[in-house]
């Protein structure tokens, strides 16, 4: 019982932290050295090989909120890794390509898939495909996103894996 209430202590702090999203505090920031650390910190694990494609980018400036976009790539990539099954050694590649007025984050993994009748789903909050969590995770990813006039989608397959795709403008001075 009192697992139980633990647990949905947590899920009620969940659902109250996502609705009272802390204000953003929007900056220059460089894309490129944020997902260098968020890449680095989810490097070691036993899971997946989680690789960095940075395709010649050095530098992305961007208008927006350092931890928000930290939090936006965590939860992406600890997603791609939890999709990644039991008995399959797991991959997850993050690509970065710069266009003239925006950049365009993926995460590629090679898990689960997401099968078609879930893809209306996946960006509703409380939707979740796993035995934990909140299904809060993709729907913060999105509000985040689209909060900094950006855009996020995914492309799956199932049994191949999926990759989630950001799109934020560039901050051209």
């Amino acid at each position: 019982l009192i697992e139980q209430i633990d647990t949905l202590s947590s899920i009620a702090s969940a659902f109250s932290d996502f609705a009272k999203m802390p204000k953003a505090n929007n900056q220059t920031v460089d894309l490129v050295s944020i997902l260098d650390n968020v890449v680095h910190l989810y490097a070691e694990n036993e899971i997946a090989d989680v690789y960095y494609e940075k395709n010649h980018v050095t530098k992305m400036p961007v208008y927006g909120d350092k931890d928000q976009l930290i939090r936006i790539f965590s939860n992406l990539i600890k997603n791609a890794i939890q999709a990644i099954p039991d008995h399959k050694k797991g991959n997850v590649k993050v690509t970065v390509e710069s266009f003239v007025d925006h950049y365009v984050v993926a995460v590629e993994d090679n898990g689960s898939g997401i099968p078609a009748d879930q893809h209306s789903k996946i960006f509703v909050p409380n939707f979740t495909t796993k035995t934990t969590g909140t299904g809060l995770g993709l729907a913060m990813v999105k509000n985040l996103v689209e909060g900094m006039n950006g855009e996020v989608w995914f492309e799956s397959k199932v049994n191949k894996g999926t990759t989630f795709f950001v799109r934020i403008p560039a901050q051209i001075s």
